[in-house]
């Protein structure tokens, strides 16, 4: 009988310790792999940010078009959407660059598919505004291209502390 009552307790212990890892599992991490992961998109960039990195796909073209690397401007993308840390939510959006035919800069920028954020819209759009662009073959093509945006925001803060921010935001501005 002993060994059952031990028995018992320790798959007890063992049940409760899994079921503890399971619950500190991204939820978000299934949809955002299948989201850099999944083919037959007609975007040419995918761009995956979460508070641990900005990640950049490319998907077509990619013998004619390149974006350049930056990583201090990643950074600072990834610290402006920091302050959006209040909720468990994951948003995505579709914007389209047309570049200029002769340089290869972005001549405009229209967000195509809102995130119904505005923030998390208008900071999109300032991404892409840093964008820069190198071109192989010496011929700027595509000069028209979407990219699409998944922004997966976590709740990092108690309810609590995020109404001690708010309260401080209020009274700096009414000051």
């Amino acid at each position: 009988m002993r060994k059952y009552i031990i028995c018992f307790i320790l798959f007890t212990i063992v049940s409760c310790s899994t079921t503890a890892i399971k619950e500190k599992e991204d939820p978000f991490a299934q949809d955002n792999k299948r989201f850099l992961e999944e083919k037959g998109g007609t975007e040419l960039f995918r761009v995956l940010i979460t508070p641990d990195g900005y990640q950049v796909i490319q998907l077509h073209y990619q013998d004619r078009i390149t974006r350049n690397n930056d990583e201090s401007g990643d950074k600072y993308i990834l610290e402006e959407v920091a302050q959006y840390h209040q909720i468990d939510e994951a948003r995505e959006g579709i914007v389209t660059v047309w570049l200029f035919p002769d340089s290869g800069a972005i001549m405009k920028i229209r967000p195509t598919q809102l995130t119904f954020l505005v923030e998390l819209d208008n900071l999109i759009v300032q991404d892409m505004q840093r964008w820069t662009f190198s071109f192989p073959t010496k011929t700027v093509e595509p000069t028209k291209f979407d990219v699409k945006y998944r922004i997966v925001l976590r709740k990092k803060l108690s309810d609590e502390e995020i109404m001690q921010q708010i309260r401080e935001k209020i009274k700096d501005k009414t000051q």
